[in-house]
């Protein structure tokens, strides 16, 4: 029966504590520890170290004394007694330490020897502890790759802790080369030891993160494709995969900082934690590990364009003819369009018909853009429900666009004003020179350019000048009060019906309007093609003025008679 993680921890524990407990017992006099002397000093670096090693003393009694309870305990028992055992282990770990360090200058020999001979055994406990956790390792990875789905996902969090243990062993044994060169003992072996761990470990959490990237890219492959019954499975093993990649990065890492406190080259390790977990720490201020990294994306960004330059190529080039067919495609329907919408028997304005043949092409063309996307890969059917929520968002943000729209399409629905109409609209008069579903193009009689929105045309009154073929001239002449009215009357009658420009039918108008303050007023209403309305209008009230001049007709001006009364001086 395969080993749970409680009784790796255990024998991980025991064997720490059987090699401790060996090493006190060693180093022990028979007799035990001779008391201090009354006549001795009270303090001092040999006291101190006494007072540790008593400490440690104690402290391995409490190791052998868990160890044989840890015998017949089961169960959450057993469990406690494991967390006072690592524990202990940790204290005892952390007393042999302060034992070296607080040694001072002049150990007696006895003392010297005896922390020589712990510290010395420590390194065989830890190689022991290493050996033990290394092969538990193993034997869970190999049950892992049988297992799947949530039991190979339990399997890794195991071996998640299992890697924990490792790494603090590991800074275990660089703190026991530490112990070592601080009492002068030779510490060669265990840095070969540690030196050779760490290459070992590194290469091999290196393996394993780059193998469990490609499983993941190809979980990922398979996940995109999958039906909904097999998407749950998958997502099981891609969250374990993501796990296992996780927890060999952080061993990596650990292991890299380990090999970078002994001078080891880490450089191409800490590449890989940077492309690995796209956290950025301060290796990539190396300048080798830098360098390594752009020479690693530039090699990358080579491989992909060799492997996927030709058939992107190809993609491209057909994604052009696409949209070179479809855009001769959209102008010969918007040429059909408009030979459709001109016709007699569809009586649509000039707007409306370049509204419908813009519609239709550029329809066209938004089916070409879709076509072309597709061949790259893009999945339309999202994008579209993408573009839908985007339409939604910009079309509230955009209110008064949208009313502009708005009153653009009921201009071109109800056709108030066409191309070439003089209109007054919108506080501006001037000829329609082109319009848009937001905006109207208006030229003023001086040749200015005004763009009026066309929610400010359509919600006001539109006067369209040139809408009809003939146009009314309303002019007004005046008389003297002497003159022969239908003298004068006369007169105008031959000059109007005369004009060349003027319609019979209509007839004009000529009637004598209003008895003013200074005038007796005509007014003169011939009918014009609203083409010759200027030409009328300028063409009559030229040929009255020179025809009264001549029949002796005047015509008055504005004038006041002042009446002086003088009356007799007073006597």
């Amino acid at each position: 029966m395969k080993r749970s993680l409680f009784s790796l921890l255990l024998s991980i524990t025991l064997i720490c504590c059987l090699w401790s407990s060996q090493s006190l017992a060693q180093s022990e006099p028979a007799g035990g520890a001779e008391p201090a002397s009354a006549e001795e000093p009270a303090a001092g670096p040999q006291d101190a170290a006494e007072g540790l090693l008593a400490e440690t003393d104690k402290l391995a009694q409490e190791i052998e004394r868990l160890v044989a309870e840890l015998d017949s305990a089961k169960g959450e028992e057993k469990s406690l007694l494991i967390d006072q055992l690592a524990r202990a282990k940790q204290a005892y770990r952390k007393h042999l330490t302060e034992l070296v360090e607080d040694l001072g200058d002049a150990p007696t020999a006895a003392e010297k020897e005896r922390v020589d001979r712990l510290v010395e055994n420590e390194s065989r406990v830890l190689r022991e502890d290493l050996k033990a956790v290394g092969d538990e390792l193993k034997d869970l990875r190999s049950q892992r790759e049988q297992a799947s789905g949530e039991d190979q996902l339990k399997l890794q969090q195991k071996i998640a802790v299992l890697a924990g243990v490792v790494d603090q062993l590991l800074r275990e044994q660089s703190q026991q080369i530490v112990r070592l060169q601080t009492l002068e003992l030779d510490a060669s072996a265990d840095t070969e030891y540690l030196g050779q761990l760490l290459q070992d470990r590194a290469q091999s959490l290196a393996s394993r993160i780059e193998l469990a990237m490609q499983e993941i890219d190809a979980q990922r492959a398979r996940l995109a494709k999958a039906t909904e019954e097999e998407k749950p499975a998958i997502e099981a093993e891609l969250k374990a995969l993501e796990e296992k990649k996780a927890a060999n990065a952080l061993s990596l890492r650990t292991t890299v900082d380990l090999m970078g406190e002994r001078e080891m080259d880490a450089t191409t390790y800490s590449q890989l934690l940077i492309s690995a977990t796209g956290e950025i720490t301060s290796d990539i201020l190396d300048t080798q590990v830098a360098m390594g990294l752009v020479q690693q994306w530039t090699e990358q960004a080579g491989e992909w364009a060799l492997e996927n330059g030709p058939g992107l190529l190809v993609k491209v080039i057909v994604v052009l003819l696409i949209l070179l067919v479809f855009k001769i495609l959209a102008a010969m329907v918007g040429r059909v369009v408009r030979r459709g919408v001109s016709t007699a028997k569809i009586d649509l304005s000039q707007l409306l018909q370049e509204f419908f043949v813009n519609v239709a092409s550029k329809a066209v063309m938004v089916v070409g853009i879709l076509v072309a996307l597709s061949q790259l890969g893009v999945q339309v059917g999202p994008l579209l429900a993408g573009l839908g929520v985007v339409g939604f968002i910009v079309g509230f943000a955009l209110q008064d666009t949208l009313s502009n729209f708005a009153a653009g399409l009921m201009i071109l629905i109800y056709r108030p004003y066409d191309v070439g109409d003089v209109i007054e609209a919108g506080g501006v008069m001037g000829k329609v020179q082109q319009m848009s579903l937001v905006s109207t193009t208006v030229m003023t009689p001086d040749n200015q350019k005004l763009v009026v929105p066309n929610n400010k045309i359509w919600g006001g009154v539109i006067r369209n000048v040139t809408a009809q073929v003939s146009r009314r001239v309303d002019m007004t002449f005046g008389i003297g009060y002497s003159d022969d009215i239908a003298h004068a009357e006369r007169v105008l009658r031959e000059i109007v019906e005369g004009h060349e420009l003027v319609l019979e039918d209509p007839a004009p108008v000529i009637k004598l309007h209003t008895l003013g303050e200074s005038s007796v007023d005509f007014v003169v209403r011939p009918w014009a093609k609203t083409s010759d309305y200027w030409d009328v209008y300028w063409d009559i009230t030229r040929s009255v003025k020179e025809r009264f001049d001549a029949e002796g007709i005047s015509i008055p001006f504005p004038q006041r008679d002042v009446h002086l009364i003088q009356e007799a001086a007073s006597s």
